[in-house]
């Protein structure tokens, strides 16, 4: 992408009930050789903690900072996250967790592999136990590849001439989804009208965004040793929903379904 076009970028960070951790994320994003043009918090029915630690951050957070929140009823990130997305005025939306510390090129990674007719799936690098509660208590650090913790250590090597290879000719016609590390155009994403919110519980809802960006013609980047976040460890979440998504996540496969019909488009 010419440097003239590089786009305006939203970051969305999705959130429940973790302050501890949304705030070693945010404070990751301070740190960004370059950063985005606003955040926006994509809460999934927090409790008040969290709506006070975003007003607190926002009076003094280098790009506008805002919380988008809805009632708790259940997992519903599909819902939040459009919800969000609905809000964001940047060309281009980069997607996290509020459990994901960012590489401080995790911004500028994204924007230099931005391409028109493409979207952007990452990896995540994960953390033990212990480093996350250490990072978490002190959220003004970065882990690295040396930190002691780290699982899966080359995922945390930045290399950007491998990243443009892996970029250009890995898995160049396959279509996944990584909700916590992903990117693509605001109106590819509009095209294809967003998350599904029939997806509740844990499961699937991003692998079934990228199908359906990848039908709508839109394919996958996939960057590997770039775009580098780092996941704290979490217990793991239900998976009681997981068989109906999968099922769901294949039926609309089976049937060619390219926009959803409970997107986005009730937010705009």
């Amino acid at each position: 992408m010419n440097r003239r076009n590089i786009p305006t970028v939203s970051l969305v960070v999705s959130t429940y009930n973790r302050p501890d951790a949304l705030e070693a994320c945010l404070e990751s994003v301070r740190r960004q050789r370059v950063l985005p043009d606003e955040v926006i918090v994509a809460d999934d029915g927090s409790g008040p903690a969290t709506a006070r630690l975003v007003e607190r951050l926002a009076a003094s957070f280098p790009v506008p900072l805002v919380h988008v929140w809805h009632e708790d009823k259940g997992f519903r990130l599909a819902k939040i996250r459009n919800r969000a997305m609905a809000k964001a005025k940047g060309d281009y939306i980069v997607q996290t967790d509020g459990d994901i510390i960012m590489h401080p090129d995790f911004i500028a990674d994204h924007k230099r592999f931005a391409r028109r007719g493409f979207y952007v799936k990452g990896v995540r690098v994960k953390l033990g136990e212990d480093l996350s509660r250490s990072l978490c208590a002190s959220p003004d650090r970065n882990p690295s590849l040396f930190s002691r913790g780290i699982e899966a250590r080359h995922k945390g090597l930045r290399f950007l001439p491998l990243a443009a290879w892996f970029a250009r000719y890995f898995k160049k016609d396959k279509a996944y989804g990584l909700g916590c590390n992903m990117a693509f155009f605001r109106d590819d994403l509009i095209a294809v009208n967003g998350y599904d919110e029939a997806f509740e519980g844990w499961g699937r809802e991003d692998d079934d965004m990228a199908h359906r960006l990848f039908r709508s013609g839109v394919r996958m980047r996939d960057v590997r040793f770039a775009a580098i976040c780092y996941h704290l460890w979490h217990k793991e979440n239900s998976r009681a929903d997981m068989e109906a998504n999968v099922r769901r996540c294949r039926q609309r496969d089976e049937a060619g379904i390219v926009r959803s019909e409970s997107g986005i488009d009730r937010y705009l």
